[in-house]
């Protein structure tokens, strides 16, 4: 009631008379439409180009920023005694696959 008294509309209120044309509101909702598509496909085109432009980016913000190559570490197990765990590991998996293949030999004599 505030609104009509001061000639105020909002957007979707509006006094269409009772018998009216038809041919206006088909218009308004047709120009509607039309914005918006409009709006969809520009959003998409922005997408597309920021997507496209994206290594160009990267390649830009990699000489600001350069990716630090940060060292492996210590790859053994924290609490291991030997110094190098993968040539204990390997004497352990050489001793268990050749007492397999005597068990083996041993079992088809």
């Amino acid at each position: 009631m505030l609104l009509k008294q001061t000639g105020l509309t909002l957007l979707g209120q509006s006094d269409f008379p009772l018998g009216g044309s038809e041919s206006n509101n088909l218009a308004d909702g047709a120009v509607q439409a039309l914005v918006g598509l409009i709006i969809v496909f520009s959003a998409l085109i922005v997408i597309s180009l920021f997507i496209a432009a994206l290594p160009r980016i990267l390649a830009i913000l990699s000489a600001v920023w350069p990716e630090v190559d940060e060292p492996a570490g210590n790859t053994g197990h924290p609490d291991s005694l030997v110094a190098d765990d993968g040539a204990v590991l390997a004497a352990i998996g050489y001793v268990l696959h050749t007492e397999f293949q005597r068990q083996l030999e041993s079992h088809d004599s």
